[in-house]
């Protein structure tokens, strides 16, 4: 299956997008059909991941979709919990001595360009 085959042309009433503009496509794959082994959503999945390494997820009608993005959003609060704690305590989670990526950092931790400027983001 070639790439001009998951991705059908969109009619549009806005004027024409600039040819000197790159682009990419965003194949929509649904996870519905994906999880009822759909013989040409594999197909367009397997593709959109070879030809592209990207796609957007349709996440509706489905429990599994609507636990994911519950599960997103539970992560968002945690986040919002997390920050809300004194900079000791988010301290106590920065596994960067480990050579780690997970966990804290704090603010100007981070070099973010050749000037030397350090961030100003936890």
């Amino acid at each position: 299956m070639e790439l001009s085959e998951i991705m059908p042309a969109m009619p549009s009433t806005l004027p024409p997008f600039p040819n000197n503009v790159p682009t990419a496509p965003l194949i929509r794959i649904s996870l519905q059909k994906i999880l009822s082994n759909d013989v040409g959503e594999n197909e367009r999945f397997f593709t959109a991941c070879k030809e592209l390494g990207f796609f957007y997820l349709d996440l509706q009608n489905t429990h599994e979709g609507t636990s994911i993005l519950n599960d997103a959003d539970a992560l968002f609060d945690l986040g919002e919990q997390f920050f809300d704690l004194d900079l000791e305590e988010k301290r106590s989670y920065d596994f960067s001595g480990q050579n780690s990526y997970v966990g804290y950092k704090g603010y100007g931790i981070a070099v973010i360009d050749k000037a030397g400027t350090l961030d100003r983001k936890e």
